[in-house]
């Protein structure tokens, strides 16, 4: 290798790095505090084709089916939210409240009945039985009382938030009308800013970015309707009141990495056990267990399918994105990888032999 081939190359090895520091805190710090806006202009972007549509058919001014298709949607947001939200929280709260009380009332006489059975076999145990029993009972008693604390605690503080999300969603909302009403504005203007060489590159890349976000959203869409199939079937199977519901809603749970099934499958499991129903306690733990295996499997493969990476490929950027940026890592560097691969198959950028 010459000269100039070993500099040309180590320039562009600095420049990717350069290039890769810069994206990287840009997604990591930047990103997180433009997320009203860039939430805003997704939502724009969704309901972009939805209101040219509209417009064709009934020749009614933009601004004017802007505003009414907007107005729609979060009115349906907002009811929706509503009534599960009010739902979610209550049952947590009462759930999570009622802890200590079915420990003295379910847990702890199943606990002295089984002193009771042991100390009449072993009657010279009786104090060693008690003594344990005593200590375990305190344990759990605290341990109990321990989370259902925390977790009022934790339903408090997300009270306290409101304030501060409350901001947030406005400026999402007022963002989303903005870029809407003006989308076609706000892009020509943005365009106008490179010259007819970049142009051709910077459409190109928006198209991809779109497809990819595309994609990754069915490919999400797809895990969570096999989620809710899975969780429907298994609540109709245990003999769980709507299990079409629950199965709904535990699925949408299931998408968000911090919570997934186990939030709720596990204490449900838990407390059927201590509550002496054995049959639902290891029916949640098996759907639990077999919901988790399956979305191991099937995941990276759906989405390695959907944005064109290998399974592994997908499996090793997820698990990378997850460890550097967290969940947002997590879904957005599968995506920067596929936005990579078709330019470079496109012949926008060269950085595999494919």
């Amino acid at each position: 290798m010459s000269l100039e081939k070993q500099k040309a190359f180590i320039i562009h090895c600095v420049f990717g790095a350069i290039l890769l520091i810069i994206v990287y805190a840009g997604i990591k710090y930047v990103f997180p505090l433009l997320m009203p806006f860039v939430i805003g202009l997704v939502i724009a972007m969704s309901f972009r084709n939805v209101i040219d549509s509209l417009k064709e058919k009934t020749r009614i001014n933009r601004t004017i089916l802007c505003i009414f298709v907007l107005l729609i949607f979060y009115s349906l947001v907002t009811l929706v939210i509503t009534l599960i939200g009010a739902r979610f929280f209550g049952f947590i709260s009462t759930l999570f409240n009622g802890l200590p009380a079915l420990y003295k009332g379910t847990l702890l006489p199943a606990l002295q009945a089984v002193t009771d059975n042991l100390t009449e076999r072993f009657p010279s145990l009786r104090i060693d039985l008690d003594v344990f029993i005593n200590q375990i009972g305190q344990s759990v008693f605290s341990y109990i009382s321990n989370i259902s604390a925390k977790a009022v605690g934790m339903v408090t503080g997300l009270a306290s938030q409101v304030p501060t999300l409350l901001i947030k969603v406005i400026f999402t909302i007022v963002s989303s009308f903005f870029f809407t009403i003006d989308y076609y504005k706000i892009g020509n203007f943005l365009i106008s800013q490179f010259n007819e060489d970049r142009r051709d590159i910077i459409i190109n890349l928006k198209d991809n970015v779109i497809g990819s976000l595309g994609k990754f959203v069915r490919a999400y869409a797809l895990i969570i309707s096999i989620t809710f199939v899975e969780l429907s079937l298994g609540f109709k199977l245990l003999g769980v009141p709507t299990p079409f519901l629950l199965g709904g809603i535990v699925a949408l749970i299931d998408i968000m990495p911090i919570l997934g099934t186990g939030a709720i499958l596990l204490p449900w499991s838990i407390i059927a056990f201590s509550m002496g129903d054995t049959k639902t306690g290891l029916g949640m733990l098996f759907l639990y267990v077999f919901i988790t295996v399956v979305r191991q499997i099937l995941e990276p493969k759906i989405i390695g399918q959907q944005i064109g990476l290998h399974p592994i490929v997908t499996l090793i950027l997820m698990f990378v994105g997850a460890q550097m940026m967290g969940v947002l890592g997590l879904l957005i560097l599968p995506v920067i990888a596929t936005i990579l691969v078709k330019l470079n198959k496109e012949g926008s950028i060269h950085i595999l032999r494919i």
